[in-house]
């Protein structure tokens, strides 16, 4: 075995956000068809502004640090500065994050093999390692057909590449005859939010996130000890968390104010986006701190190449995993991976674009 290096990093924010919706209310709608992968269960999420990342002042950092007092300290850097974000045009998103069943679908329907199946194999989690970061290797017998631990059909695959991701959102598009693709990471925090402000969807309590979502917990830390407590140093008992040791069946726990499930936790999620540190800076450079208040940046898609690439092609991962504590889920967090890389904390969901609106003078 060796390792597979993935820079999950461990950052925070609170959002100081006020956030404009269209007149239009999320709304759920399902493919009508008997596969799989054709009853993912779509919801519209409509047009609108919000404010992405995290406010960069000490007072917000000193309060989600109060807010999280048995908690590692946070990182916020990759999450400054704040800004508007407007998301010009309603998108459908899938409502859970794609399973072992409609994973297994497009692999049956293709032929297709992952980067983990035709590479090295994912990087995988082996408890038995006496070293905590030894606990986590690339092996070649991890893949999303075996993980290295049970999942049922309704379990988010995992060990899935963000190259394997867009193959299946390529055929999922054939199959709808409507383009399917992974969410830009502005879309991503946006639907995660559901209109809120706080620093999850939820509210600010870290410990309600055991109703919305599956996290490191009592139930990890008891099955495999100093897995959690690194971590987080309280309420680590069995009967205290989600329940659940690895991956969850999707819609397990509530879902956010617009119908999302596990937009916190359960498993990482792949962005559209390339990845880099000062992401947000490089869009503020050229606005004065005076202007930025009012400044809106319009569908964001970061696809700029950057030193880092001249290593891999790194890309967004967003919302948190079943092996982050809850604070490493909040909705501002970002991370990144190599596009061909694949862990077993790492899975994904889809948006369908949704034809802009014609307008009765347009269609005259």
């Amino acid at each position: 075995m060796k390792r597979w290096v993935v820079a999950l990093l461990i950052t925070a924010s609170l959002v100081d956000i006020s956030v404009t919706i269209a007149d239009e209310s999320p709304r759920s709608e399902t493919a009508n068809s008997e596969s799989h992968a054709n009853l993912v269960h779509w919801i519209r999420i409509p047009a609108g502004t919000y404010r992405r990342g995290f406010a960069s002042n000490d007072r917000n950092e000193n309060r989600f640090h109060f807010d999280h007092p048995y908690s590692n300290r946070q990182n916020f850097k990759f999450e400054k500065p704040a800004h508007q974000v407007e998301i010009s045009h309603a998108f459908e998103i899938a409502e859970t994050e794609i399973t072992v069943a409609q994973f297994r679908e497009f692999v049956t329907a293709t032929g297709y093999q992952t980067d983990a199946e035709r590479g090295d194999g994912a990087f995988g989690f082996f408890p038995d390692q006496d070293d905590y970061v030894d606990r986590f290797q690339t092996a070649s017998e991890i893949t999303w057909r075996k993980p290295g631990f049970e999942q049922s059909d309704r379990c988010p695959v995992v060990a899935v590449s963000w190259n394997d991701a867009q193959a299946f959102c390529r055929w999922l598009s054939e199959q709808q005859g409507v383009r399917c693709r992974l969410p830009t990471e502005a879309e991503w925090e946006y639907a995660c939010r559901g209109g809120t402000q706080t620093w999850y969807s939820w509210g600010d309590q870290p410990d309600d996130a055991y109703r919305f979502a599956n996290v490191a917990d009592g139930a990890l830390e008891t099955a495999y000890p100093n897995t959690t407590r690194y971590a987080r140093a309280v309420k680590l008992n069995a009967d205290q968390g989600d329940g659940h040791v690895f991956t969850a069946p999707v819609k397990t726990f509530e879902a956010n104010s617009w119908g999302l499930y596990d937009m916190h936790g359960n498993v990482w999620e792949w962005c559209q986006d390339r990845w880099a540190e000062d992401t947000y800076d490089r869009y503020l450079r050229d606005i004065s701190r005076r202007d930025r208040a009012d400044f809106v940046l319009k569908d964001p898609l970061f696809e700029e190449k950057t030193d880092l690439h001249q290593y891999g092609d790194w890309r967004v991962l967003r919302g948190g995993a079943w092996t982050c504590t809850p604070a490493v889920t909040r909705a501002s967090n970002r991370t990144f991976a190599e596009k061909s890389g694949a862990s077993v904390y790492t899975g994904f969901r889809v948006v369908r674009e949704v034809a802009p609106a014609t307008s009765r003078k347009d269609a005259s």
